[in-house]
């Protein structure tokens, strides 16, 4: 039977290894541990990570997913509104210490892909639809929070040899959308680094990175496409997303032989 160590198993299921000790720590894996305290997962093991990641998907709360797998079927709230409604109450007391704790251990309870489409964008949409200056405020503040968390989780994926990624924008209409991609690429198993500032034409031969992300939500105009076609034709290992869909097809469809599948799958934007 195959083994595999916590980095492993984590880039094949798209988690953070910190959300793996976490899930072990609620009595929902049982990895083989060494004498030295290696962890190390079994098939098995993988199988039942993936059955984990499909109540996480369902809403259900992390604490119940025990009894679930069980088949303990009572009804249960959904998860992800009451991280919600946790979180607004937060904003609404400004509370920012609190706040940041419920992020972090969010952030260590489930997939950062999680965190971010069914928690945090949500969030943003309903605080950025009103006009009223206390919203607003909210929204302020729980943006500082997302890139102090980001920013956080970023720094821990430099200490590892992870694949790494550069991200930054020609041009993004929310500038906390790159911070929010960022942070689902980091908790996926990805070196990230992030330029916030839209650059217009970004000089990519300053980094030596393995993939490059340009981030558009607008078409790109006749000087972007030339660049954009030029590093393709250098062999860079570039992608682009964000609000593209009325980007010409030669520029959105035709990506480099080199770009990783599981990175791209990774890439797909929301539509937010």
């Amino acid at each position: 039977m195959a083994t595999y160590d916590i980095d492993t198993i984590a880039q094949l299921c798209g988690v953070h290894p910190i959300t793996l000790r976490t899930w072990q720590r609620h009595g929902l894996l049982k990895p083989h541990r060494t004498p030295q305290g290696q962890r190390f997962y079994s098939d098995d093991d993988l199988a039942q990570i993936h059955v984990i990641l499909d109540w996480v998907n369902r809403g259900v709360p992390l604490g119940q997913i025990r009894s679930r797998i069980h088949g303990e079927m009572s009804e249960c709230p959904n998860g992800w509104k009451e991280i919600q409604a946790e979180i607004l109450t937060l904003l609404d007391y400004s509370d920012t210490s609190k706040l940041r704790r419920v992020i972090w251990r969010c952030g260590r309870e489930y997939p950062s892909a999680n965190l971010v489409n069914d928690v945090l964008r949500p969030l943003r949409r309903f605080l950025a639809s009103s006009k009223h200056p206390l919203m607003k405020q909210q929204l302020g503040l729980l943006d500082s929070t997302i890139i102090e968390y980001t920013a956080f989780i970023l720094n821990s994926s430099r200490k590892k040899g992870l694949a790494s990624v550069l991200m930054l924008p020609m041009h993004i209409r929310d500038p906390l959308e790159i911070w929010l991609e960022a942070m689902s690429l980091a908790g996926e198993g990805l070196r990230v680094e992030v330029i916030s500032a839209a650059i217009a034409e970004p000089d990519l031969s300053r980094f030596k990175m393995e993939h490059y992300v340009i981030w558009s939500d607008k078409p790109l105009n006749e000087r972007q496409q030339a660049l954009f076609h030029g590093w393709e034709a250098k062999g860079l290992p570039v992608m682009l997303v964000g609000n593209v869909t009325q980007l010409p097809a030669a520029v959105v469809k035709r990506q480099p032989a080199t770009l990783d599948k599981t990175l791209i799958e990774k890439l797909i934007y929301n539509g937010v």
